[in-house]
């Protein structure tokens, strides 16, 4: 019995990895901004995803939560809109818009998965050569229930120019 067990899986076990090697990297999760001052939630909406502010890093603890263009916190402010796409290799992309919460500014913007799992944001106006890429890490630190960031997390590598 556990010779025709282990026989199983020794057959198996290069489909797993297969499977597992041609399982599209996804942008949900958590992700600490280029800056290191925010992070992001991203996460299914519909068809669609979306991404929203559930962190933020402030210089001192007593300083107050950022507010938008609005006068409203940015805790919670929804700015990323994007629907799946493929690009010109056949990899996948989201493509749609990411808004600035300080301004309010709505930018085209394209979202991909890097090798190293790490999120590109890619912001323009127009056409994407007039545009500038984010590079954004997950996040496995902690937020605080009224938006703060813990304060023990890695800072993220230094944007991408593109």
């Amino acid at each position: 019995m556990l010779a025709r067990l282990t026989a199983l899986l020794f057959c198996l076990a290069p489909l797993a990895t297969t499977a597992f090697a041609d399982t599209p990297l996804t942008p949900t999760g958590r992700w600490i901004t280029a800056n290191g001052k925010a992070v992001v939630q991203i996460y299914p909406c519909g068809n669609d995803i979306c991404g929203a502010i559930v962190g933020l890093q402030l210089d001192h603890p007593t300083d107050p939560m950022p507010t938008d263009w609005q006068g409203k916190p940015q805790c919670g402010l929804v700015i990323i809109n994007t629907a799946p796409a493929t690009d010109d290799s056949g990899q996948p992309v989201w493509n749609g818009q990411v808004l600035d919460p300080r301004n309010g500014s709505v930018y085209k913007a394209q979202l991909k998965m890097d090798p190293d799992r790490h999120l590109l944001l890619h912001g323009y106006i127009g056409i994407p050569v007039f545009g500038q890429t984010q590079t954004w890490t997950p996040y496995s630190g902690r937020t605080m229930s009224d938006c703060h960031m813990t304060a023990n997390f890695s800072a993220p590598p230094p944007a991408a120019n593109g």
